[in-house]
């Protein structure tokens, strides 16, 4: 029988030292030999056909190390259940320098989830946000609309002006020599929009269908592609076709341009969207205030353990982000100490704060159930047009990840309302341009 002993050495802190009995060591012991005897080979033996004593001899240390890791991992969920701690972390595995004369012997390192008993939410005190969509902002966007949604028809013998759309093929040069990625057929060109290098499109300013164009710029210093960064270049470019941009004829016909009945069904659509924005928004400053209360009243000591980790996590996911963009991860930036100080300081906000609110679904009973789920859903599919609504929760119920992302989202939100329900709040209600306008400016400064 497996024996355990638990010795608490700090905060959350423990080690538990196991005891397997000899027969078991054997056992696991024999099964690694068979394994090894069947693979190993040595010169004047066939395979598989070594003596045991000779593999033993030959073998020792892997033999050893082998069983050692198969013992602990056959016995670690026993272990850990029966010892009645709930790791936060994978536990560290400790080998003793000399194992005793009988059996085997190893000790867990057990990191556990701080318990924490919540501060009365009754007593917090925070703003409860309310953003509300209004006539106005419809108006807004139907105006935008009706400036940025254009047709194009073509005109023969035009002359190019800002705002129509060009169709070109080009052909870049540095130094006389054709470069990679400067060559483009067919291409879409909207002048006025700078989508490409500063000067190319003013280069085309007064061209019409047919005619060739030689265009000189320079790439700028902060140019993406590293070898092209601040070189002059040459551009070939035969223009295909200009067609001029043809503004709606009202409101009725900006509708049918992006794909609804009427003016009425456009509008609709618009409130709808923008009183989803709005809630959203109202959302989000309500729940980033009521976090901040509950971090406030309640004092939460995170083991450096879990930080680590979070810490290293964070990393990985970082440098995995940057290399998907095409970006190589510097080992510098990861090691500079304000990099460090911010990962570290939302590690640690991250961490109570899941604790704080486990705290706060365990005093509420709060659960999601399928129907939560279903409705979340449906409330997504929303964002597509009506045929791909179960293509879409189709598409989403493949998801795992996505799926349990969904879940805990939604579980937050439950205790988000939990605790507002809870909490003196005082109600404060923006319009959704006015908040609009406070991110914009947020992100200005």
């Amino acid at each position: 029988m497996i024996q355990t002993e638990v010795k608490t050495t700090g905060k959350n802190e423990h080690l538990v030292h196991v005891h397997v009995p000899q027969g078991d060591y054997d056992a696991v012991y024999a099964e690694q030999l068979h394994k090894l005897a069947a693979k190993a080979k040595l010169p004047g033996f066939r395979q598989g056909k070594m003596p045991r004593g000779l593999i033993e001899q030959q073998y020792s240390g892997q033999l050893l190390e082998e069983t050692a890791s198969e013992l602990v991992q056959r016995h670690y969920a026993e272990v850990i259940e029966s010892t009645g701690l709930k790791p936060a972390v994978q536990p560290e595995i400790e080998l003793p320098a000399v194992q005793p004369g009988s059996g085997f012997a190893f000790t867990l390192k057990v990191t556990t989830w701080p318990e924490v008993k919540l501060k009365d939410l009754g007593k917090l005190q925070f703003t409860e946000t309310v953003v509300e969509a209004g006539d106005a902002d419809v108006e807004a966007v139907v105006e935008r609309l009706m400036t940025s949604q254009v047709r194009y028809e073509s005109a023969e013998g035009r002359a190019a002006e800002q705002g129509d759309r060009l169709e070109i093929d080009f052909v870049g040069y540095i130094d006389g020599e054709a470069f990679e990625g400067g060559k483009g057929e067919n291409v879409a060109l909207v002048l006025g929009e700078g989508r490409f290098i500063p000067g190319f499109e003013d280069g085309l300013m007064g061209a019409k269908s047919g005619e060739t164009r030689e265009i000189g710029v320079t790439f700028p210093t902060d140019y993406q592609a590293a070898n092209l960064a601040g070189k002059a270049a040459r551009f070939e470019v035969v223009v295909r076709t200009v067609a001029r941009s043809v503004p709606p004829k009202d409101q009725d016909d900006l509708a049918t341009l992006v794909g609804f009945a009427d003016a009425a069904a456009l509008r609709a659509d618009i409130r709808q969207r923008l009183q989803k924005e709005a809630s959203d928004a109202g959302y989000s400053e309500t729940r980033q205030a009521a976090l901040n209360a509950l971090l406030d009243a309640n004092e939460v000591e995170i083991p450096e353990a879990l930080v680590r980790e979070d810490v290293r996590q964070t990393t990985l996911r970082v440098a995995q982000n940057m290399r998907q963009q095409g970006m190589q991860p510097d080992k510098e930036m990861f090691e500079d100490p304000e990099f460090r100080k911010e990962v570290r300081g939302r590690a640690e906000r991250g961490l109570k704060l899941s604790i704080l609110l486990q705290g706060v679904r365990t005093e509420a009973g709060i659960e999601v159930v399928e129907d939560d789920v279903e409705a979340e859903l449906d409330a997504q599919a929303k964002q597509y047009p009506d045929e791909q609504h179960e293509e879409f929760k189709r598409w989403m119920r493949g998801q795992p990840e996505r799926m349990q992302e969904l879940a805990d989202q939604l579980l937050e939100r439950k205790c988000i309302a939990y605790i507002v329900n809870k909490a003196k709040t005082r109600k404060q209600a923006k319009g959704l341009s006015d908040w609009q306008a406070e991110q914009e400016q947020g992100q200005e400064n």
